[in-house]
């Protein structure tokens, strides 16, 4: 529709990977069922932060700087008003320097499959290769 719409769903994946829940979850009787708006009630109190986040990740405390700074651009990303959203190149500003922060690092005799980075290609493309190539050579 609009890419501040892109940009509220963004900020939706970014609440979904830091709690790990659903965006709707209608199997939560006593709390909202609605993501963003829980999420949003959690923001308001920074301490609160650490209780909401999923328990596999188990953050130390450099993580944990890096959360709160997801946190609150998802926050942002999610404002009511469209005009309030970051545009996508502040939120790619926003996240870039966290990324070598968080990159996965790669245990070459635990893969199954070819890797690219340190990342499994489970699909088994070429990443050299350009992508017109690609489509033509899994058809």
């Amino acid at each position: 529709m609009t890419t501040k719409a892109d940009v509220y769903a963004f900020g939706v994946v970014l609440m979904q990977l830091i709690t790990g829940r659903k965006a709707v979850d209608d199997t939560l009787p006593n709390e909202n069922p609605h993501l963003v708006t829980w999420f949003c009630k959690i923001l308001n109190k920074k301490e609160r932060i650490p209780m909401a986040i999923d328990q596999t990740i188990n953050p130390d405390e450099e993580t944990m700087e890096s959360i709160y700074r997801v946190t609150e651009l998802a926050g942002h990303c999610t404002t009511h008003q469209p005009y309030q959203r970051p545009n996508m190149g502040h939120v790619v500003n926003i996240l870039s320097p966290l990324v070598e922060k968080w990159k996965p690092t790669c245990h070459k005799l635990e893969h199954k499959f070819p890797t690219f980075h340190g990342v499994e290609d489970i699909y088994g493309f070429d990443q050299d290769m350009s992508l017109p190539l690609q489509r033509w050579q899994t058809m």
